[in-house]
């Protein structure tokens, strides 16, 4: 009798068990959790963000480097990461806030899995400001600076990527209506 191979690939993430669990927290009707039942959703969401993380990243990294899509997620992806790293406060309010913030990157990672392009809405702003961000970190020129800590350099690349940025910000903006 021969054993059939173990499968070694992931089941597919159960998007709409996570998002019920975040839309608890995050729903306009949401009401505050007694003290132990938050505890629970915060292991749930937490539990979800463990899933979700390796699966998102894996799918993203296959992107092109350059692609918006690519660094969009790879964001949501680090800030899930912070958000696993981080503790609760001892007051309720507190802790509510950062089982919140653990909700929402719930549903961040959850959109970028469901969407073969991986996009999200702040995506192009998102891409925009960390290309500027790794540029102008990194740059010579980007960093000068008078006595007064007043930006002086010249770098036609810092300029061209804070222009971006800036298109990206405002399509943003009079795209939602505001």
């Amino acid at each position: 009798m021969t054993v059939p191979p173990v499968s070694k690939a992931a089941p597919p993430l159960d998007l709409e068990t996570m998002r019920a669990s975040a839309d608890r927290l995050l729903a306009n009707n949401a009401e505050v959790p007694s003290p132990e039942k938050l505890e629970t959703l915060t292991l749930q969401l937490h539990g979800h963000l463990m899933l979700a993380v390796p699966e998102v990243e894996s799918a993203v990294l296959a992107l092109s480097e350059e692609s918006v899509a690519r660094v969009c997620a790879l964001f949501c992806v680090g800030e899930a990461r912070l958000q696993l790293s981080a503790q609760p406060g001892r007051s309720l309010s507190a802790r509510v806030a950062h089982a919140q913030r653990l909700a929402r990157s719930v549903r961040r990672l959850c959109g970028h899995y469901e969407n073969e392009d991986h996009q999200c809405p702040n995506a192009p702003e998102r891409a925009a400001y960390l290309r500027m961000l790794l540029h102008c970190s990194g740059c010579r020129d980007c960093r000068i600076v008078d006595d007064n800590g007043e930006a002086v350099g010249s770098c036609v690349t810092g300029d061209r990527l804070y222009e971006e940025y800036r298109q990206a910000r405002r399509s943003r903006v009079l795209g939602s209506g505001l």
